[in-house]
């Protein structure tokens, strides 16, 4: 039997544009689970995708988010029109958390959530995904769509077996890539926005249980609904995974977490509450069936877990030394990063990217939207990250529910509050997901919104100046959609994206690249010879 996995990632119509350096952890986790089991995969990423090559697979799996909807939708019309009756259509990724999505897209399953059980027990049962948790299938004999009961989340984090056979990616030397930390998250406060219940405080400190059922987290995000409570990989299992990503060329390593500063902090929390006794939790709204006191659902205490961090980011480094490749790291709570941790990870990783998760400047409507940080926690966060060399780059949602003018000015004022300290703002449109406490509210496109994104463009264009003149190593990775003669690359050590002017013949080397001139998303030069 043989697999394709078709990486859709930020594909969204079809093509990538200024995340094409990015490779995710989901397919090569996918391509893992399928190689351990016998089964002979490969990943092929959209862009390079030919519909002509399903004649050599049984399996086709998707990998998409929800925002990939159109690309995905018109690649599984393409493949349906050649497919033969026996091949079948698997779908997977954020997109899939959408129980309905193979009404809207033709395909046989799709798996919800995490795909490290409900994988292997498909393979077990030939992908018959009758009574397989985790799963909907289209049943054709019924003409009817079939949705199984979700299923738990997993607690042995040793089942998470990422391939490293990166080269499937033509561009793995320069890409950004993606390598799991932790997964979950332990904001499990609501969105007050839609709480009624003025007496109630369970989800302060966050709860596992809701009166009104409200979904665990900021109102907008889907993770702790879909992937639990925050749960750490074993340092070994992470060292092994990134060393063998770098003895195969990768350059850049990127440590995704929906925060790292949650990594190993439920092990502090297990030793506070060693002598506490056992309670049962059950939140019936989504996959968690858990069992403890020791699980992280607070986003305030405990502090990090400096020694496993220090641990982690001086292995890291040796590593990083060894290879000549660079480590970073995605993103961090505001409200548990202190100077204490900005020590240790400028003493490891130094000059890294920070990403700091901000969505609005208001701070009430920040209390309404179940935000574990408020904006004040922000500001004096990229103060220290500035303290310590760090480049925090703080994001932003505009048209989010509860969205008003005033929250808007407040937003805009807070942001040239930030400005002198931050190396970008990210905007991104709301956009209701699957499984998330706002899934059934649309974005709120007025002028409101407009000047968020303004204010956002506005300040890049300020802070990318900096760059004006600087000297920064370039990783080239590929010609120029336009000029054949120029090339785009990506900085070694983070940052925007770099256009080459003259850099078509430097593609897979690593130069050194004066800035000339710099735009609101990317920046160009020339490759400097002195």
């Amino acid at each position: 039997m043989k697999a394709l996995i078709i990486d859709c990632l930020a594909t969204v119509d079809g093509k990538k544009l200024l995340t094409r350096d990015v490779i995710g952890c989901g397919p090569r986790t996918v391509k893992g689970i399928l190689k351990n089991e016998g089964i002979d995969a490969k990943i092929a990423p959209l862009e390079y995708f030919k519909v002509e090559d399903i004649k050599n697979y049984d399996l086709l799996f998707i990998s998409g988010m929800t925002v990939d909807f159109k690309g995905i939708k018109n690649l599984v019309d393409k493949i349906n029109r050649k497919r033969n009756e026996d091949q079948k259509i698997i779908i997977g990724g954020p997109i899939a958390n959408n129980l309905y999505i193979l009404e809207e897209i033709e395909g046989d399953i799709s798996i919800v959530g995490e795909g490290e059980i409900t994988i292997r027990e498909l393979i077990k049962k030939d992908f018959n995904a009758e009574n397989v948790e985790g799963t909907t299938y289209y049943d054709y004999y019924k003409e009817e769509l079939i949705i199984n009961p979700l299923r738990g989340i997993i607690k042995d984090m040793k089942l998470i077996t990422p391939s490293t056979e990166i080269e499937d990616y033509p561009n793995y030397f320069s890409g950004r890539v993606y390598v799991e930390v932790v997964r979950g998250c332990s904001n499990f406060k609501r969105a007050l926005l839609l709480c009624d219940n003025k007496k109630c405080n369970l989800c302060e400190n966050g709860t596992t249980r809701c009166p009104l059922n409200i979904n665990p987290g900021c109102g907008f995000c889907s993770v702790p609904s879909v992937f639990g409570y925050a749960r750490s990989r074993d340092l070994e299992d992470i060292l092994f995974e990134i060393e063998d990503l770098f003895k195969r060329g990768v350059k850049r390593v990127v440590l995704s977490a929906p925060d790292f500063l949650d990594y190993k902090r439920g092990n502090m929390l297990i030793r506070e509450n060693a002598e506490q006794s056992e309670a049962s939790y059950h939140f019936d709204e989504t996959f968690l069936k858990f069992r403890g006191d020791d699980i992280l659902i607070n986003p305030k205490e405990p502090h990090p877990n400096y020694e496993a961090i220090e641990e982690l980011l001086s292995n890291l480094y040796d590593l990083k030394i060894k290879y000549n490749a660079s480590v970073s790291l995605e993103n961090v709570k505001a409200n548990l990063f202190d100077e204490k941790v900005a020590k240790i990870i400028s003493k490891y990783l130094p000059n890294t990217p920070l990403y700091i998760g901000c969505e609005t400047g208001d701070e009430v409507h920040s209390k309404l939207l179940g935000r574990p940080s408020l904006p004040e926690d922000v500001l004096k966060a990229v103060k220290i990250a500035r303290k310590y060399s760090l480049r925090p780059q703080v994001y932003f949602i505009y048209g989010l529910p509860g969205q008003n003018m005033e929250t808007a000015m407040n937003t805009i004022n807070f942001m040239d509050k930030i400005k002198n300290h931050i190396d970008k703002i990210t905007v991104y449109k709301f956009k209701p997901l699957p499984m998330s406490a706002f899934e059934n509210f649309n974005p709120i496109m007025d002028k409101s919104s407009m000047l968020i994104k303004e204010k956002a463009r506005e300040i890049n264009k300020y802070v990318k100046k900096k760059y004006l003149s600087k000297k920064v190593d370039v990783i080239v990775s590929e010609r120029h959609f336009k000029n054949k003669k120029d090339a785009v690359g990506y900085m070694v050590n983070g940052g925007p994206m770099v256009v080459v002017k003259n850099g078509a013949n430097f593609i897979g080397k690593t130069v050194k690249v004066k800035i000339t001139k710099t735009y609101e998303k990317f920046v160009e030069g020339i490759v400097y010879s002195k």
